[in-house]
């Protein structure tokens, strides 16, 4: 008889996979980076395979490991759906959440049909907004879970994922000698229309804002078409057609956090499965963006 995989274990690897490596997935286990590394290895035992490499960059997937990693997904999804049929108070009614723009899309895709096959008798609502808008309707419970972009100022927010920030030109942007540096900015009350001002202050980088949005796919735009230099989430440039560059002068190592909060009013019975459900699904769609 074959032996049978723990699902702690199992959620322990996924989050690894997500993570990225072994110290991040401890910090949000709330375990040491040796007993995280331990439970990898009882699991390579069970599925009698090697699940990671391990290498100074970092961690990758073998082949087992991604046939494994798959079933995995489906088996915690499948395991909430389970302990949802059994409970004597299934979760119902109305749930509003709240989404960054940027993400929305590519966010929502996933989470609503995982959303309704584990929980199908909530009524979900959705707001998009920018993150400090979310965060500001989460405080008066207008909103009831939200994803925010991170910043220094809220430390005890839990991290979804985190992402490099990189500024990007397209290869030809080369503005004269002396000339301000063409760039493309967020407006609103934007943390990264922040930040690309302030490595600008910072450099002392004379600049011209060419164009301005709200939108990030006309930002990713006027970088991909050689209009203006942008700092963007590096998810964002996966779409991009022309050979990008970084900015001389100006930081390459930017990162920023993803992160969920809730509103005081949220039930505690409502709180953990629903935030289980949109960690995996941030899982399923920073692995595909990747």
């Amino acid at each position: 008889m074959k032996p049978l995989l723990d699902l702690e274990l199992l959620n322990t690897f996924t989050v690894v996979v997500a993570e990225g490596g072994f110290k991040d997935a401890a910090a949000r286990l709330f375990r040491s980076q040796a007993a995280v590394s331990m439970q990898i290895k009882r699991l390579e035992e069970q599925a009698g395979a090697c699940l990671l490499q391990r290498s100074n960059q970092g961690i990758s997937l073998t082949t087992a490991g991604s046939t494994l990693l798959r079933y995995a997904e489906q088996f915690q999804r499948l395991n909430n759906e389970a302990l949802s049929a059994l409970s004597d108070s299934p979760l119902r009614g109305r749930v509003h959440f709240g989404v960054p723009t940027d993400y929305a899309q590519a966010f929502l895709q996933h989470f609503i049909p995982r959303l309704r096959v584990s929980f199908p008798e909530l009524q979900p609502r959705v707001t998009c907004a920018r993150s400090r808008a979310l965060r500001d309707m989460v405080k008066r419970s207008e909103l009831d879970i939200a994803i925010v972009t991170g910043e220094p100022r809220f430390p005890q927010e839990e991290v979804l994922w985190t992402e490099r920030l990189q500024w990007s030109a397209a290869a030809g942007l080369a503005p004269e000698p002396g000339s301000p540096l063409p760039v493309a900015l967020f407006t609103g009350d934007c943390i990264l229309r922040e930040l690309s001002l302030n490595d600008l202050k910072q450099a002392g980088i004379s600049h011209d804002p060419v164009m301005t949005s709200t939108d990030l796919e006309n930002i990713c735009a006027a970088v991909n078409s050689g209009l203006a230099a942008a700092l963007l989430p590096e998810s964002s440039l996966v779409a991009c057609t022309t050979p990008l560059q970084g900015v001389d002068g100006l930081p390459r190592h930017h990162v920023f956090s993803m992160n969920l909060v809730y509103a005081p009013t949220l039930e505690s019975s409502f709180h953990t499965p629903l935030a289980n459900c949109i960690r995996e699904t941030a899982q399923s769609v920073m692995k595909l963006e990747n």
